[in-house]
């Protein structure tokens, strides 16, 4: 679903304009990249919850080359910041089931 058809589906569920719709669901990406911004959790509705983590930093260690078998050295990582989208249970249950999916993805 693109961005304008996600708006045009809003804008018909809630009785008003395309141009409305458009417009909150603007001011609402701007309430979620602020709270984000802040390291808050944002709870979007009953469907995803949006959390920011921090991911620590590792240190060099030895390894193995999987093709080779030749010994390596990976490089440390520095600590990170990510956001982790986590589906809430409407959501869930709203996942079609693994033979729907196989044949809407044709996997």
């Amino acid at each position: 679903m693109t961005q304008t058809q996600f708006a045009d589906a809003v804008a018909d569920r809630a009785g008003a304009s395309r141009a409305d719709a458009k417009r909150m669901l603007a001011a609402m990406e701007e309430v979620i990249l602020e709270q984000i911004g802040a390291a808050e959790k944002v709870k979007i509705g009953s469907v995803v919850q949006l959390e920011v983590r921090v991911r620590p930093a590792t240190a060099a260690r030895p390894g193995r080359n999987p093709a080779t078998g030749e010994e390596i050295m990976i490089s440390a990582k520095p600590a990170s910041v990510a956001v982790k989208a986590r589906p809430l249970a409407k959501a869930k249950a709203a996942a079609p089931s693994v033979e729907q999916a196989k044949r809407k993805l044709g996997a």
